[in-house]
């Protein structure tokens, strides 16, 4: 079976991406959302 850290990753991001989604109220909201993620992305190299 391959490394559940892996797997334990995978699931957290989906959740908070699913808790997002459900807080999210307008586009701007989505595209700063979506700006943000993606400085995160970078950071943690990626």
């Amino acid at each position: 079976m391959p490394d559940a850290g892996m797997f334990a990753a995978a699931d957290q991001i989906l959740v908070a991406a699913h808790d997002l989604a459900l807080v999210l109220e307008s586009e701007d909201q989505v595209t700063e959302a979506v700006g943000l993620v993606e400085e995160a992305r970078k950071r943690a190299g990626v």
